[in-house]
């Protein structure tokens, strides 16, 4: 145990073989090693590539790209779903030295505008045909963004207009390209810009090396104990660094991995039965809806090994629900998309405690939580989580200024997360500092009451929310969900936060609704849930 009040770092080195590589090399040696072996297989379209495919459309996109006058150092965007054509695109990038923009094809004009003009990217590779299509808002705004050259469009059923650019347009001009070419990057080389999902304000730029994509990476396949006997399923989207972070892992382990467009647990019953998936990941809610879905019983899920459930708070009754009702043994973790991302991870362990946290620092990362001030505190208390981590983007792209505020002199990265750590170095996150709510001077973290309210059987999902208050300054609003069939009373939850918590933290306004507003990651949208609590319930300034 380390003495109360110090850093903690894992004085293990990270791999320094995988740090010092690229992402194409991973894929060049995947494909060296099992070049018949099913890399990728997408269920919506039945595509199925093996590892020799993979690597000979990813060669022959990178070839086609620079003859359409890419160079080194130019940002490509990928606004794609889980499909071949987004892992060809990080993988071709990675090789002829692009930098691989990611955009969630959810995005409306006015968002991806915004990154097309903050990034400068000079192509587009998007979707038409489709519920993700996206030409038309890139053709739209190609008309006031010079800077963007090309758009190269993938339709899943082949029937792109001659007229367009495809993505088997790029392939064939690339038809002749050398596999022998020695690749055109360096672990040190920018990989990707990855945009922050501007839930807290102004989406910003995350650039991250090869070397600090493939630190992570590697870091949580040794806690998964990942191996190429794995068969992974990617549902969370690739656009988010969760899922890219998944694109490298499986690459890296030289594992199968299943790629699904959209979430539906029946579907993910499907295809964990058909194709033996061992390694399941996803955020909690993708988790609660599994459990709760009534015809999980018919469908073999033995294959189930483990997986990360991260990017949402998941409460320790979904954990034990998970366990034992799904027979998948999670790995919970902490990260962000400023730090490629994980920094923490549990590994197996059997007690219960470690799953009412995030896991403890993960092999290579330092961290400390500080007071408002940036003083170190004890262990136990609570304050912001910093870090360092090799995996530590190298800024935000042409913003010096959030760089200054995230990044301090002395090299911590401040999370903006509120936690606490035990004296071995496990990692409790409380909630957001911009979350937190203040009732009349006194302080709730909102997740230690949404923990509590998820233990009531009938709840599905739960989240607390500042209200502005005149007196008080702010109340605490508890909105949740129910399980289908299943009944509850706002009334029956204040009880039960009585019997458990200070009555500070007892919610002053619950409210049981139809659905939460969830972020294109998946989390809940608590910016927006506080914003339509705020309207409802106004505060009311009585007269002296």
């Amino acid at each position: 145990m380390l003495p109360s009040g110090r850093l903690f770092e894992d004085t293990d080195k990270p791999n320094e073989d995988i740090m010092g590589s690229t992402l194409f090399n991973l894929l060049a040696e995947a494909q060296e090693k099992y070049p018949d072996k099913a890399a990728i297989a997408q269920v919506e379209r039945k595509v199925r590539l093996t590892y020799r495919e993979l690597y000979e459309r990813v060669i022959r996109f990178a070839e086609g790209c620079t003859k359409l006058g890419l160079q080194k150092g130019d940002k490509i965007i990928a606004c794609l779903p889980n499909w071949p054509e987004y892992v060809i695109t990080l993988y071709a990038a990675a090789r002829a030295g692009f930098v691989l923009v990611p955009v969630n094809p959810r995005f409306k004009r006015n968002e991806i505008e915004f990154i097309l003009r903050s990034s400068g990217a000079r192509a587009a590779i998007t979707a038409v045909e489709t519920d993700f299509a996206r030409y038309q808002v890139f053709q739209d705004c190609q008309k006031g963004i010079p800077s963007l050259e090309h758009i190269i469009c993938v339709s899943p059923m082949g029937l792109v207009d001659h007229n367009l650019l495809s993505f088997e347009d790029v392939i064939v001009l690339g038809m002749h390209a050398d596999p022998e070419e020695a690749c055109n990057t360096s672990s040190s080389d920018v990989a990707a810009i990855v945009y922050t999902s501007g839930t807290t304000g102004i989406p910003k730029g995350a650039i991250l090396s090869h070397k600090s994509l493939l630190f992570s990476s590697s870091a949580m396949n040794v806690a998964l104990e990942n191996s190429e006997r794995d068969v992974v399923l990617v549902v969370v989207p690739v656009c988010h660094i969760f899922g890219l972070s998944l694109c490298i892992m499986s690459v890296a382990t030289k594992s199968t991995f299943v790629l699904m467009e959209r979430f539906s647990p029946e579907t993910v019953f499907e295809v964990v039965e058909r194709e033996k998936v061992t390694v399941h990941h996803g955020v909690s809610t993708m988790f609660v809806l599994e459990l709760n879905h009534p015809n999980r019983s018919k469908y073999d899920l033995s294959s189930l090994r483990t997986g990360i459930v991260a990017a949402t708070p998941c409460p320790y009754e979904i954990v034990e629900r998970i366990r034992s009702e799904l027979g998948l043994n999670p790995i919970l973790s902490y990260g962000m998309t400023e730090t490629s991302p994980s920094l923490t991870a549990s590994h197996f362990e059997n007690e219960a405690w470690v799953y009412t946290t995030v896991g403890r620092v993960l092999s290579g990362v330092s961290l400390r939580v500080v007071d408002e001030w940036g003083n170190m505190l004890p262990n136990g208390e609570v304050g912001e989580l910093l870090c360092k981590t090799p995996g530590l983007m190298m800024g935000y792209y042409e913003n010096e200024e959030a760089t200054r505020r995230a990044i301090d002199q002395n090299g911590w990265f401040h999370t903006g997360d509120l936690a606490r750590l035990n004296d071995d170095g496990y990692v409790t996150i409380v909630g957001r500092i911009k979350e937190m709510i203040s009732r009349g001077g006194l302080k709730i973290y909102p997740k230690e009451v949404e923990e509590l309210i998820y233990q009531h059987p009938a709840v599905q999902e739960a989240a607390v929310v500042g209200i502005p208050d005149p007196v008080l300054g702010e109340r605490s609003c508890a909105c949740i969900t129910l399980k289908a069939g299943r009944s509850l009373t706002p009334n029956e939850i204040r009880l039960l936060c009585q019997e458990h918590l200070a009555d500070y933290k007892v919610p002053d306004v619950i409210e049981i609704m139809d659905v939460l507003p969830l972020s294109g990651s998946g989390k809940i949208y608590k910016m927006e849930l506080a914003k339509i609590m705020r309207e409802k319930y106004p505060p009311v300034y009585h007269a002296k």
